[in-house]
């Protein structure tokens, strides 16, 4: 060894005593002689307390709890939650497979007793809302109900990443004395064991991303199915469906179909329609015999009653949640027309989608056409009834004229309109309007956006009758008003014993009168009325270009709704020649261009009296 060297390993083994610190040193030798005898120093005094304290350590000391395992000897309360994703027979075998043999397990297992089954059948494993097994088994652990929870794998109890591990947590800390832990069995996974933590957090996070990539996959095979027409169908009321993709009608259950559609446009509602179901006992598709109106009315928007077709009318925007939402072209659809056999008619389901959307839901009202006399064109309407507008009511009118007729309507119009304002007579005189007349014993009618009123003179002057019809003449700008019986399908009912009903809603009638004559729709319009004939040919005719506008307090504005002189001496000879005959005229119940052939009110009645005999 060099001078100025020395042997570091030599060092460890000098006794305290023998080390001498040499103050004359140089100063590295003096630093590390001080640190090797402050570590002599600790591993003595280490040895002196284990030599003391080694015969009385035993009686100190207090090991840890082994690791928790499920085979314990710790009596234990057991239970089984088992789920699947549908209720197809498949998976429905499996639950009772899977409940048969944990039954068998948990008897045949020492210090285990059974708690209880918790099942949910045809239910996702992405969230936790409509799992109500899963929540009765989470507020049982609350109430200590349990020591232990059995499950087939991690997938049945969560597919969502983050509701397993939150109700796995809880199941741990809900109670931090007596801890409840979840064995899955196909992973081999104890959530109480530690050592199992990093095992669940993979399997778990595969859970969820298998879900969504099964969310993806059904999505493109969804994709490929419409594109190729291979739509998918699944039973409903009224039909089933076979092994080739058809749906074929169940004839007992199209009765109970055909009857909701009937009876509604016949004037029942959703309720009443219910109502009288239940006191049939007509079975529902799953056997209930208890209805309602939602049931009702769902059955009447689904295209399939009616023989069409609409593939992905509605997606899934969040699988985790389970949220719905109507398919606004976010993916591909289709809708395919005739795709199979109709319990109705497309034009019974357009009549009832018109009676549905009606403010005042009464039915589909029949529309007659007066054919012939000098009423002829003349529209018989009930008022409240919203399935008609402008361009309709005006196409049936003329379809009672002969050709060279509605050339002359034709030219009124125009001239009204003002594009052969040559063709107009022009006079010296000036024609005093209608409405200079006007006054309380006056027949009035009043027009307004959402219903017309008739004046009290207006009852006086037909004989306070029970029933009146009303008639519309869209070319010539008229209405009548004539006495009509109950039996009549336009009749509106107009007085009982002393009750008089002079407001009725006419939101579309009014609607399409006011678009015609380019009226404003925030105000309102009377006419005066001229009453004709005698006993029960007795009319009260009402000019409406011939009206007043009725404005606010602070409104001044009158419009000019006056049509030419040659349409004002057409109209006056029109009206001296309608006879008795005319009056008495009943007209014919005609197609209503914006619904199409359906039966008439009559014919309707008949068909549900039949169905109700065979219910």
């Amino acid at each position: 060894m060099n001078e100025g060297q020395y042997d570091s390993k030599n060092v460890e083994h000098i006794s305290i005593e023998n080390i001498e610190v040499v103050s004359n040193g140089m100063d590295w030798k003096s630093r590390h002689l001080e640190v090797e005898k402050r570590k002599a120093e600790i591993r003595d005094r280490i040895h002196k307390q284990t030599e003391q304290g080694q015969k009385s350590a035993k009686d100190y000391f207090r090991p840890a709890k082994p690791t928790p395992s499920i085979y314990d000897s710790d009596l234990k309360r057991v239970a089984v939650y088992a789920r699947v994703s549908t209720s197809s027979e498949e998976q429905i075998s499996s639950i009772e497979n899977q409940t048969l043999y944990y039954t068998k397990k948990i008897a045949e297992t020492e210090n285990w007793n059974l708690q209880d089954i918790y099942s949910d059948e045809g239910k996702s494993g992405t969230s936790l809302r409509k799992r109500d097994a899963f929540k009765r088994m989470m507020r049982d652990a609350k109430d200590q109900k349990m020591d232990l929870i059995i499950c087939a794998s991690i997938s049945r109890f969560a597919r969502n990443f983050s509701d397993c591990m939150t109700q796995i947590a809880a199941l741990k800390t809900m109670h931090p004395a007596h801890p409840i832990g979840v064995y899955f069995e196909t992973e081999n996974i104890y959530t109480l064991n530690p050592s199992s933590q990093y095992s669940l957090d993979i399997q778990a996070l595969l859970a969820d991303w298998e879900s969504g990539n099964k969310s993806r996959r059904m999505i493109l095979s969804y994709d490929q199915r419409i594109m190729t027409g291979q739509y998918p169908v699944t039973d409903l009321m009224g039909y089933r469906h076979t092994k080739d993709g058809q749906l074929v009608i169940e004839p007992e259950e199209a009765k109970t179909v055909r009857f909701i559609f009937l009876a509604f446009i016949y004037g029942y509602n959703y309720d009443q329609i219910a109502m009288i179901l239940t006191q049939k006992k007509r079975s529902t598709l799953r056997g209930r015999q208890e209805w309602n109106g939602v049931m009702v009315a769902n059955i009447m928007k689904n295209e399939r009653r009616w023989g069409d077709l609409e593939a992905r009318k509605s997606i899934v925007v969040d699988y985790k949640l389970g949220k719905v939402t109507k398919n606004n072209g976010n993916r591909c659809s289709a809708y395919v027309p005739e795709h199979h056999e109709a319990i109705v008619s497309p034009e019974i389901a357009r009549a009832a989608h018109l009676v549905a959307s009606s403010k005042k839901k009464c039915g589909v009202q029949d529309i007659v056409v007066i054919q012939q006399g000098a009423l002829k064109g003349f529209v018989g309407i009930h008022p409240n009834w919203s399935g008609i507008n402008a361009e309709s009511i005006r196409s049936l009118c003329l379809n009672a004229y002969l050709p060279e007729e509605v050339v002359e309507l034709n030219d009124m119009t125009e001239m009204r309109s003002g594009k052969k304002s040559d063709m107009a007579l022009l006079s010296d005189y000036l024609t005093v309007s209608g409405t200079c007349f006007i006054n309380q014993s006056s027949p009035v009618i009043t027009i307004s956006k959402n219903g017309i009123r008739f004046s009290k003179a207006c009852h006086t002057r037909l004989d306070d009758c029970e029933h009146v019809e009303l008639l519309y003449h869209p070319i010539l700008q008229v209405v009548i008003l004539r006495k009509s019986d109950q039996g009549s399908s336009t009749a509106m009912h107009w007085q009982d014993d002393n009750d008089v009903h002079s407001a009725f809603s006419a939101r579309a009638f009014s609607g399409l009168i006011l678009q015609t004559l380019n009226w404003k729709m925030n105000c309102r319009y009377q006419c005066r009325g001229i009453c004709r004939g005698q006993g029960n040919a007795k009319f009260l005719i009402f000019e409406l270009d011939e009206s007043r506008i009725l404005t606010g307090k602070n409104q001044y504005e009158q419009e000019n709704c006056s049509m030419n002189l040659k349409c004002r001496l057409y109209r006056s000879k029109w009206v001296q020649s309608i006879t008795v005959s005319d009056v008495m005229e009943s007209g014919q119940v005609v197609e209503n261009p914006m619904i199409g052939a359906i039966p008439s009110r009559n014919e309707v009645q008949r068909e549900l009296d039949d169905l109700l005999m065979s219910m």
